[in-house]
């Protein structure tokens, strides 16, 4: 099997609010569901569902920048913004994943005694993704 659409996470860029949130090490987890509701009948051998709407979050993490707040200030808790992510990073043609809102529900630090300082956040879906090229 041919590998070569395969990409690594060292590319990958987002952006939140307009404020470039890509670390040098982040991780980014997009994660959709849908919401089903139960129209079963009476006499039905196994359940019927129909769809309604679909929601999911974003879970990011990164290094700490201790040189700049700007990271930390831009996932602030319930802030609302744009939320644009490049898996492969942002050469023109390369894939473009936009949410024109997403909320920061939690943010958190990982300060180790003896490894790296790492921020996380975890974004509401609030909008639709829209998806593109740059």
């Amino acid at each position: 099997m041919a590998n070569t659409g395969r990409i690594a996470g060292k590319d990958l860029y987002v952006s939140f609010g307009g404020v470039d949130v890509s670390g040098d090490f982040t991780t980014i987890t997009v994660r959709e569901e849908g919401d089903l509701v139960d129209v079963t009948a009476g006499a039905d051998a196994y359940h019927y569902y129909i769809t309604l709407r679909k929601d999911g979050t974003i879970d990011y993490r990164g290094f700490y920048d201790g040189a700049t707040e700007t990271v930390w200030d831009a996932i602030a808790v319930l802030t609302a913004g744009t939320l644009i992510i490049g898996p492969k990073g942002t050469t023109a043609t390369y894939p473009k994943w936009t949410w024109n809102r997403a909320i920061v529900q939690s943010r958190g630090a990982e300060l180790p005694f003896d490894n790296a300082v790492t921020v996380d956040a975890s974004f509401q879906m609030s909008s639709t993704c829209t998806e593109g090229t740059w």
